[in-house]
């Protein structure tokens, strides 16, 4: 009877196997949902940085004193020096592609593309403010080559972001 007993206490082999089993999903499972909130908080991160480039480009461009404060951060137009560019990139719609364009990868996982693209997209803009204004030998009527500017260097931005994932996958297959 006591010889019994402690057998029927002792777990079978299938249910060690079970046992393991599910902790091991357990542990798949906590480093999935680890893995979701830090590529969340990635995603936010990058929003963040384009919408603080928003912001500043309004206080540099948009005179508040024209609107309440709803009116100014949504409706009022850039105007001023060296506003071109950015107001082309609001009214284009252009300023919130690049930033989708930026921040979905990083739901994925694909934070360092996300990074990449958002540098390119300041670099881009800050140069095409600069380099853009009437440059010289340009032609009657186009006297602003910012969106040039802007649209290649972030489009170079793209390609050397998925260039980083090609070489970190590259990277990952060679230690497997």
């Amino acid at each position: 009877m006591l010889l019994e007993a402690e057998q029927e206490t002792k777990p079978s082999s299938a249910e060690q196997i079970y046992y393991l089993y599910k902790m091991e999903e357990e542990k798949k499972a906590a480093q999935r949902k680890q893995t979701c909130k830090r590529n969340i908080a990635n995603a936010l991160v990058i929003a963040a940085g384009y919408l603080l480039i928003y912001v500043i480009g309004r206080f540099i461009w948009c005179d508040i004193r024209e609107s309440t404060l709803m009116g100014w951060l949504l409706f009022v137009r850039p105007s001023g020096e060296h506003s071109y560019l950015y107001g082309w990139l609001l009214s284009s719609n252009l300023f919130w592609y690049a930033m989708v364009i930026s921040v979905l990868p990083s739901v994925w996982g694909r934070f360092r593309f996300s990074v990449t693209t958002t540098v390119g997209f300041l670099v881009g803009i800050i140069g095409g403010m600069i380099f853009g204004p009437y440059p010289e030998g340009a032609a009657i009527g186009h006297s602003h080559y910012g969106w040039a500017i802007w649209g290649a260097v972030y489009m170079i931005s793209i390609v050397v972001g998925i260039a980083s994932l090609r070489c970190r996958s590259s990277r990952f297959n060679k230690h497997d």
